[in-house]
């Protein structure tokens, strides 16, 4: 195993060296010279979303919720598709990152309020990444979660400090190759396994006593939306060729996370029948119960892969989108590549330090997303719907919004029942109510 793992990170290490040497400009770092064909936008799309937070998150909720952890792939697939009809839009005005394109509809303001909130919320995603890597490398190797979080940083930092786009669109479709098959196998051999604790009920798909449709509700609104208006997925679109290429990414891929959101919710169930043999990931005891020995490098090696390429894709859009808030204006300049290599290793090292402290990998997750939903999702629906805005309204909205999905998040258990969720759907009350006061009737 300790072999592979070597092997593993010295073809990593070839891939971003070769990927840094293709790296001419800005274009070429932070969006690969727009070349992307339907399968590397595809396979980015898949690797990006297929993050260990998503599929070891899911997995881990699995005595909590059993099959309802489902709907964490169903309802990012209902969210992907939602963006078909603002893709002509996003063609049209795409630039190298999501604030970019904020300014073209608001302004300068919104944008720098956007470069100072995304980062900030995208750090605890790339945190989630880290958890999950040292989930695997504990599960697996039986490294200690500390040592195993610091070495999953180093490689996540150096490999996209040093290749950039390049090396991320290189690998995510092999990447993303590599998880459906491990994912539906896995799910396979299950099938073909009787449960060692068959008088255990695990809970069930739709709904159960831990997962109800105001919960479902709750992660169309925080979750779901995150797929139409987040940065990484908008970061992938910008690196396709054409509309058409990345119209059939996007239905290639919510088909394909429709399947795999089904095999993830019966995993999640058998998991709830396993007894819990270590501190590590859930997905690693199912495979060691299901999978023949010889499968479970192959199975580790995925995980990682997937991870990695979630991580990667994060830390890279995070890091372009504060330095180009900094630099202020597009060009060619190797300066700015260096400035952003500089924010990569930064933003990595506060991720880690998240990581030591927090081991939730869906609660981080879901915290990072709920923020950043509560405060774009609707001024990026108003942008690519033609609808214009005031710039302090939009500024506002993003605050607001931000601040009472994190308070909803974070809101300890108090006597008022449901308040945390009351205050993540005040969050979207409120930041459309200021976007529709200060709405301008005449788009400029």
């Amino acid at each position: 195993m300790a072999l592979l793992l070597l092997i593993y990170v010295v073809a990593l290490a070839w891939i971003a060296v070769r990927s840094a040497s293709r790296i001419k400009n800005v274009s070429d770092f932070f969006v690969a010279h727009r070349g992307g064909s339907v399968w590397m936008i595809t396979g980015s799309l898949l690797a990006t979303i297929f993050g260990g937070s998503a599929i070891i998150g899911a997995i881990d909720a699995g005595p909590v919720i059993g099959g309802a952890a489902t709907w964490f792939m169903l309802s990012g697939a209902l969210g992907l598709l939602a963006l078909l009809p603002f893709l002509p839009k996003i063609m049209r005005v795409r630039r190298f990152t999501l604030p970019d394109m904020i300014e073209d509809f608001y302004g300068k303001g919104p944008k720098t309020v956007a470069s100072i909130v995304i980062p900030v919320a995208w750090t605890g995603v790339v945190a989630a990444q880290i958890i999950a890597a040292a989930k695997i490398l504990q599960s697996f190797v039986g490294m200690d979660y500390s040592v195993a979080a610091v070495i999953s940083a180093v490689v996540f930092i150096a490999y996209t400090a040093f290749g950039g786009q390049f090396s991320i669109l290189r690998t995510d479709f092999l990447q993303a190759a590599f998880i459906v098959v491990g994912v539906v196998l896995l799910a396979f051999f299950a099938g073909r396994t009787p449960v060692i604790h068959p008088g255990t009920v695990a809970p069930a798909f739709p709904f159960n006593a831990h997962f109800s449709p105001l919960d479902l509700f709750l992660l169309l609104l925080t979750y779901a939306t995150t797929f139409t208006s987040g940065p990484d997925m908008f970061s992938r679109l910008f690196c396709a060729k054409d509309e058409k290429t990345a119209q059939v990414s996007v239905m290639i891929v919510a088909l394909v996370m429709a399947v795999v959101g089904a095999c993830i919710g019966f995993l999640a169930q058998y998991s709830a029948t396993l007894p819990m043999l270590g501190d590590g990931a859930r997905i690693i005891e199912v495979g060691k119960v299901v999978l023949p020995h010889f499968l479970m490098p192959v199975l580790c090696l995925c995980l990682l892969s997937v991870v990695l390429s979630s991580a990667d894709t994060t830390l890279l859009s995070s890091s372009i989108i504060f330095t180009r808030m900094i630099s202020g204006k597009e060009n060619d300049d190797r300066n700015e590549i260096f400035r952003t290599r500089l924010v990569i290793v930064i933003d990595g090292l506060l991720a880690l330090l998240i990581a030591l402290v927090f081991t939730n990998i869906i609660g981080m997750l879901l915290l990072a997303l709920a923020v950043y939903a509560g405060a774009f999702t609707l001024p990026i629906l108003f942008g690519l719907a033609g609808l214009r805005v005031k710039p302090k309204f939009i500024s506002l909205g993003i605050v607001c919004g931000g601040l009472l999905a994190l308070a909803g998040k974070l809101l300890p258990q108090t006597s008022v029942p449901h308040l945390g969720d009351l205050l993540l759907v005040l969050a979207f009350v409120v930041n459309g109510g200021l976007l529709f006061l200060g709405r301008v009737r005449k788009a400029p």
